[in-house]
């Protein structure tokens, strides 16, 4: 059941153990994934492009499973479900930009491109305007694509009404997703090729309706045919491991042909297992921290890490961690995605939290 908060008559969301596990895996692969690529480490592609998909199936996943009962009772509020929507992302977002303004002054001076993309940050719209280019925060693109889909959401959860319109709906953005990579890659050269074609809404659009489905499917029972006892540990494991496995020499190519099939129903499979997850003791409170901490590690080991190698290092007369020995940039890859954990969950649990709570409050 959800509980309601009767001074601001706001839903308070129900978590689902094993979705929020599996969300602080995808932030340690993505954050992995990043550290190894900046250091000229590895590539792994598959790691970095799907677990954002697998972001946006257990976003779809997640606000189906919570708010389809608003739906079905009429009950829903568009305007209590963005303030909330943009209280989750802003607090630490805003915060980020700060911190990343001064060194974007320094640079590039205060100019009149700075303030307005400033302004689409601040507001989340700028997954309007190429997110890839516009976004003040590495990583920071897929929050203006989630912000789309925030929009949208009412009307894919209209759609719950009628099962085939349901399963049309799905079809269509899939078609959609698709036609958009395989058309994009095909008609651009060089490095804009993975920009536009993966950085927009239309090439996770069925992710996240396909999370709406899985989401609503557990809501009404319709997921109860397995449960995943450590079963569902080694499921997810194997996801990644899959991942791994098939990841390809070129970047786009983990998105294409038949990886782009096997490991798109991968994503799927992992968010069903997690939900069906059985998390006893240990993993309950391992669940709860990835939850706490998904956000922010996905967020701060970007700021983190640039911080130190562009700002810091070079004024020690520290060389870049590409000069280091791959054994060194590793254990500093792990430094960094460790403190950008810790800093993670202080982050939840001492600012953005009590932001939630104040303008809930102020409603």
């Amino acid at each position: 059941m959800q509980a309601k908060d009767f001074k601001t008559g706001l839903v308070t969301l129900e978590r689902v153990p094993g979705w929020d596990l599996l969300r602080g895996m995808c932030a340690f692969a993505v954050a992995s994934y990043h550290l190894m690529f900046w250091q000229d480490v590895a590539a792994f592609h598959t790691l970095g492009s799907y677990g954002v998909y697998l972001f946006f199936v257990l976003s779809g996943a997640s606000l189906a499973y919570n708010y389809i009962g608003q739906f079905e009772s009429g009950q829903f509020s568009f305007s209590n479900f963005l303030r909330v929507r943009y209280w989750r992302l802003a607090p630490l977002y805003l915060a980020l930009m700060l911190v990343a303004l001064p060194w974007k002054v320094f640079k590039d001076g205060f100019t009149l491109e700075l303030a307005f993309t400033y302004l689409l940050n601040a507001t989340f719209l700028f997954g309007f305007f190429n997110p890839s280019v516009s976004a003040s925060l590495v990583g920071g693109w897929s929050l203006g694509i989630e912000a789309i889909f925030y929009l949208v959401f009412p009307w894919l959860m209209l759609t719950f009404r009628n099962t085939r319109v349901t399963a049309g709906i799905f079809i269509l953005l899939l078609g959609i997703q698709i036609c958009w990579i395989a058309l994009t890659l095909d008609q651009t050269d060089g490095d804009t090729r993975y920009a536009q074609a993966y950085f927009q809404a239309p090439a996770f659009a069925a992710y996240f309706m396909g999370g709406c489905v899985l989401g609503v499917a557990k809501r009404n029972g319709l997921l109860e045919a397995f449960q995943f006892e450590s079963m569902g540990l080694t499921i997810l494991f194997a996801g990644f491991a899959l991942m791994l496995i098939v990841n390809p020499v070129k970047a786009t190519h983990e998105i294409l042909g038949w990886r782009g099939v096997v490991l798109g129903a991968t994503c799927f499979s992992m968010v069903y297992a997690s939900s069906r997850m059985s998390l006893k003791g240990g993993l309950t409170k391992l669940a709860v921290y990835f939850g706490d901490a998904t956000y922010g590690l996905y967020l701060l080991h970007p700021v983190l890490f640039f911080g130190l190698v562009q700002i810091i290092f070079p004024r020690l007369s520290i060389a870049n961690p590409v000069e280091w020995t791959v054994s060194a940039r590793l254990i500093f890859g792990c430094l960094v995605i460790g403190v950008s954990f810790w800093l993670a969950l202080l982050s939840e649990r001492l600012f953005e939290r009590p932001v939630r709570h104040y303008f809930k409050r102020e409603r």
